[in-house]
């Protein structure tokens, strides 16, 4: 039954644009237009909670606040697997990456819950690194890939959670995978992202894991992220 519910929603959603309902195509061309043509001085700095802030704390920077088209797009990217949408939440981290500066980076993704591959057939937000980094490349950055980090525990989905809970839930969750580390070039500033940031437990959960052993972080990035800390019901 949840396969079929599955089919049948995706059958809908490619049928109209995900954001405004417009009949014809998965995403309109004016949502689109809306949702990359993001100038430098409109990316959102967003302030991490008091209980994050810490000495050398680096800045985390969204492409949108998570809310109308924004928050649309990436649900129906994340939860529903509409993979046409990924060019545009490419598109977006592209430019949150290249707000924290001149490169080059090793662009390190939050790893993957171990059923969401299971569930999605995709690792969602890996798909959406690697559409970013090669939009970067293409405009002459040096940017990749770097999955430094894995699971080593399965702290759940954050929905319904406070703030609190959410951060007693990730901690230990991650490790540095070292066959990864052999891909990093001297110089590359690393940059933790994800498609969303609500209340940053989970990206400063992994930007403690990597400083932990030895690493040098540059910076946090994100799709989209909420203004406030989340409402239940939000995704992260």
């Amino acid at each position: 039954m949840e396969d079929l519910t599955a089919d049948v929603a995706d059958l809908t959603l490619s049928r109209a644009c995900v954001a405004c309902g417009e009949i014809g195509s998965v995403l309109c061309s004016a949502c689109e237009v809306s949702l990359i043509r993001v100038h430098r001085h409109e990316i959102r700095r967003w302030e991490m909670m008091p209980s994050h802030r810490q000495a050398g704390a680096r800045p985390v920077v969204v492409a949108s606040t998570y809310d109308g088209a924004a928050k649309r797009v990436i649900i129906a990217h994340k939860e529903h697997g509409v993979l046409g949408l990924t060019p545009v939440l490419g598109s977006m981290l592209a430019v949150s990456i290249a707000a924290l500066g001149e490169g080059p980076f090793a662009v390190v993704p939050i790893p993957p819950h171990r059923d969401a591959i299971r569930r999605r057939g995709i690792d969602t937000l890996g798909a959406i690194a690697d559409r970013a980094t090669g939009e970067l490349r293409a405009a002459g950055w040096c940017a990749h890939v770097v999955p430094a980090l894995r699971r080593r525990a399965d702290g759940g989905r954050h929905v319904g959670r406070s703030a609190q809970e959410r951060r007693a839930a990730v901690q230990e969750t991650m490790a540095v995978d070292a066959r990864m580390i052999s891909r990093l070039a001297p110089g590359e500033g690393l940059i933790v992202v994800d498609d969303v940031v609500t209340t940053g437990a989970t990206v400063w959960e992994a930007v403690r894991t990597l400083r932990a052993s030895g690493l040098a972080v540059e910076g946090i990035a994100a799709v989209a992220g909420t203004e406030r800390p989340a409402a239940p019901g939000r995704v992260n």
